[in-house]
């Protein structure tokens, strides 16, 4: 029973990383298209517009993902199937009512946001088309919640990369048969396209979630919880509330860039195009390698939650220990991949060498970002989900603060310098709490040494032996291709490498 969960669980983790592999791979492909598309100060304009809709996102959805994941789950771990069902009628009803008010409340404010927060009247068609997707989306995200909870994850990675290529079709053809007259309008074409896209995605996952729960019509004990009611406000409003003031304070620091940007000089298509480089360009570059681990850190939640509801300790404490190792040596050698060939991805990928500037300045930080996303879904798992948000409240404040100062001084690179700083203070107190509630001793050389002296080694061999030969290539594609997979190949070889020799120094 144990090896079918584990492969059930492989199985899951494998078909979501090739979902996000092909998301992200196909969103990195389409925001190429937009910067032809748009030019820099369009990117940077639509990142404005998206700013703010991530907001409304976060008000729309409530936190209800997670809710349906943690109710069903738990259902499942108390041997209570008919408590599924009721879960998530209650779920849907609360998605419903975030959804609507979300979508009313943009439509009716997407003028004032627009023109005064916004500075730029040009967004208000663009906010008031997106308003129309929230109950959608809303709706999306309870379903996506029950499929991850009962560990049938293919109903999410169809309606994903559906949602994804319609999109993606709908606006490449919008531009082909169509001319847009001016920026406002080709904003527009994009958001338009997002719209029928989520439209079309929510049937599709309503359909698969309706003929997925007529399984649990044949359940034999028909016991519910009776305050599922009351868990379910004490663990959604606070997560909801929580997501709202952060979300509030992130969309803040995204409209304090553009203006920090222009009081350090830079007229205001600068300021956009800069913004725009960073936030959609290169960020999505050095997010491209979660892929990889965004499904174990989504499926871990589940696996946590079951593991507490039976109050089995252990192995809490050793799924968190394999999986801290095994993201910081994926971080660490992403991290020294991204710091080599900087130049090649951004002038390869997007002509630009300011986004080649700003990949090479990130990546650092990617061990410590990923890794501080799987020990907030560890956290979540172990509902501690209010210090995870609270933890993340503190950050936005922290990141808003500097946004109003680094950023008139420093320009661009005191943004990079907030983000550094946010992102290891978020860490350090997600990581300092996981290691109280669990008692958690790590060997810091096993998990962090041992991947960067793979990291040194593959660099090294790089540089001396394998780079030189990819000069001669004349396909700078394939060049950039040789260059993320060889060096992938060696940190895996020395990674291995390094963990053997540790183990046979401690027998």
């Amino acid at each position: 029973m144990k090896k079918d969960r584990l492969r059930g669980f492989a199985g899951n983790v494998a078909l979501l990383t090739l979902t996000a592999l092909i998301m992200r791979a196909a969103s990195l492909y389409f925001n190429v298209y937009l910067k032809n598309k748009l030019g820099e100060d369009g990117v940077g304009l639509f990142s404005l517009i998206m700013s703010v809709y991530s907001f409304a996102v976060t008000f729309a959805t409530a936190g209800i993902s997670l809710l349906a994941t943690r109710l069903v789950s738990e259902a499942i771990g108390r041997g209570r199937p008919a408590e599924i069902k009721t879960a998530m009628r209650k779920c849907f009803g609360y998605s419903l009512f975030f959804g609507v008010s979300g979508a009313l409340i943009l439509f009716a404010f997407s003028d004032p946001i627009g023109t005064m927060l916004l500075s730029d009247r040009r967004t208000v068609l663009s906010l008031r088309a997106l308003a129309v997707t929230l109950p959608f989306i809303s709706l999306s995200s309870a379903a996506g919640g029950y499929f991850t909870a009962v560990r049938r994850v293919s109903p999410n990675a169809v309606t994903q990369i559906s949602e994804q290529f319609i999109r993606m079709g709908l606006t490449v053809a919008a531009f082909t048969f169509m001319a847009p007259p001016d920026l406002e309008y080709m904003c527009l074409f994009v958001v338009l396209g997002a719209l029928a896209a989520d439209v079309i995605s929510f049937f599709i996952s309503f359909a698969l979630y309706a003929l997925d729960i007529l399984r649990h019509n044949r359940a034999t004990s028909k016991r519910t919880d009776k305050t599922l009611g009351r868990k379910m406000l004490s663990i959604g409003l606070p997560v909801a509330f929580s997501s709202y003031f952060r979300s509030a304070l992130v969309t803040v620091e995204h409209l304090l860039i553009p203006k920090g940007l222009r009081k350090s000089g830079l007229s205001h298509e600068q300021s956009l195009a800069q913004y725009g480089c960073l936030e959609a360009m290169a960020l999505p570059v050095i997010m491209f390698p979660y892929a990889f681990l965004s499904p174990y850190c989504s499926m871990i939640v589940p696996e946590i939650a079951e593991k507490k509801a039976a109050e089995d300790s252990e192995a809490v404490a050793g799924i968190t220990r394999k999986s801290l190792f095994f993201v910081c040596a994926f971080g660490v050698g992403c991290a020294a991949v991204m710091l080599s060939c900087a130049d090649l991805i951004g002038n390869t990928v997007y002509k630009s060498g300011y986004a080649a500037e700003y990949i090479r300045l990130l990546a650092p930080l990617i061990p410590i970002m990923y890794a501080d996303t799987l020990t907030d879904s560890i956290l979540k798992g172990m509902d501690e989900q209010l210090y995870s948000m609270r933890v993340n409240i503190a950050d936005s404040l922290l990141g808003v603060l500097l946004a109003l100062t680094t950023v008139p001084m420093l320009g661009v690179k005191g943004y990079i310098l907030n983000i550094f700083i946010c992102e290891i203070v978020n860490f350090s107190l997600s990581f300092s709490r996981l290691a109280s509630v669990l008692s958690l001793k790590l060997d810091i050389f096993f998990c962090v040494g041992i991947p960067l002296v793979a990291a040194v080694a593959t660099g090294i061999v790089c540089r001396l032996s394998v780079y030189p030969l990819f000069s001669h290539i004349g396909h700078e594609k394939l060049v950039l291709f040789l260059s993320l997979l060889v060096p992938a190949v060696l940190y895996v070889l020395f990674l291995r490498m390094c963990g053997k020799f540790r183990k046979r120094r401690s027998q």
